[in-house]
């Protein structure tokens, strides 16, 4: 919100001062904080709300993403990017949420295994609207091997379930979406997640 001059010289005494860095880290410890509150009220009666509040920060969001993953700072930045994705796709920012979830993967060695299956489910969700079937399918089927060799639980699995369930519908394959879908929907119920219990996909509903 600061005029442009204002703000440079700002960045240059921050520069100046030698506590460059450790500000840089401060931020993207806030705005991980941030996305992460987020992040389950994006499925509920507050969705509207917090997807502003992110819209209104999303530069910084984008610095913080930009220092984790240029420090190194690798699990910081898998999670701040999982807990953006679903912002990413209800705004339509499939493309830029696409880049920030590879570029994130790409630096995952000795990441959490939680870390990096929810930015797998974000590929998986990211790319379907351009189309890129298979690349949602690589996604989901790593992720899904990933949460049950890490035992990450059902509610997990369940979600990769789900966009196999939805590649499936894609490609015409009915049989295979239902047994999928139901799968699916099993695992949600035994992991008493309430809010992929009540998904529904492309017309499927299953009970």
């Amino acid at each position: 919100m600061m005029l442009e001059t204002i703000h440079e010289f700002a960045r240059e005494k921050l520069e100046g001062s030698g506590e460059a860095e450790e500000v840089r880290r401060r931020h993207a410890g806030y705005f991980l904080d941030l996305a992460e509150e987020a992040e389950p009220r994006l499925r509920g009666p507050e969705d509207v709300e917090w997807l502003e509040r992110l819209e209104e920060e999303h530069d910084n969001l984008r610095a913080a993403l930009s220092w984790a993953l240029e420090r190194g700072e690798v699990e910081l930045g898998l999670r701040l990017a999982g807990a953006l994705w679903m912002f990413w796709n209800a705004r339509g920012h499939y493309s830029e949420g696409h880049r920030w979830l590879e570029q994130a993967l790409a630096k995952a060695n000795g990441a959490s295994a939680a870390a990096r299956a929810k930015v797998l489910e974000g590929v998986g969700r990211l790319v379907f609207p351009s189309g890129e079937v298979d690349q949602a399918l690589i996604a989901a089927h790593e992720g899904l091997e990933l949460s049950e060799q890490a035992g990450l639980g059902g509610a997990v699995a369940a979600r990769f379930l789900r966009i196999l369930g939805t590649m499936a519908i894609v490609r015409g394959e009915d049989d295979r979406a239902k047994e999928l879908l139901e799968e699916s929907l099993i695992l949600s119920r035994e992991a008493d997640d309430k809010w992929g219990s009540q998904r529904r996909s492309y017309g499927w509903e299953i009970r």
